[in-house]
């Protein structure tokens, strides 16, 4: 079922297939969905329900994101192909260069994307969330899935 309002913010899912996988919940956000924890809002805030790994740089730059990953397992990767040994994020940036979304494969290949306090949703691929939003992808990363083979749909 397409989403006016989804599209409105996200042009580029009009011109692809998505899902709407769950309704608005503020308990947790984009990073903490490609990690598999909705118990936390992960961001570098002293506020209460917020929650950032110790030592770990600043939420506000790239290279802080991607050391929450790296301290997760993952590493740079080429791209955003399916391989179904890996797991694999991509990384958005905005127009300043700020890191403002992550995006998780799924085993099947399609992307899930929590979308910031809203609702999660499975997207065909990676353009489909980039434009004023979200700006462009800029790194993607992957680990090894746990016995070689992801099971996390």
């Amino acid at each position: 079922m397409r989403d006016p309002e989804l599209e409105a913010l996200f042009p580029g899912l009009t011109s692809t297939s998505y899902q709407v996988t769950s309704p608005d919940d503020p308990a947790y956000n984009c990073i903490a969905w490609a990690l598999g924890d909705v118990t936390h809002f992960w961001y570098d805030a002293p506020v209460r329900g917020y929650y950032w790994p110790p030592g770990v740089k600043s939420a506000d730059t790239i290279s802080g994101w991607m050391e929450v990953f790296s301290v997760h397992g993952y590493q740079l990767s080429g791209d955003g192909s399916l391989e179904p040994e890996y797991e694999k994020v991509a990384i958005y940036v905005d127009a300043d260069g700020a890191p403002s979304h992550v995006s998780r494969q799924k085993a099947s290949g399609i992307w899930t994307s929590k979308l910031g306090k809203g609702e999660d949703i499975d997207h065909a691929d990676l353009v489909a969330l980039e434009g004023k939003e979200y700006g462009k992808v800029a790194c993607i990363m992957k680990r090894s899935a746990p016995g070689g083979r992801r099971v996390r749909e």
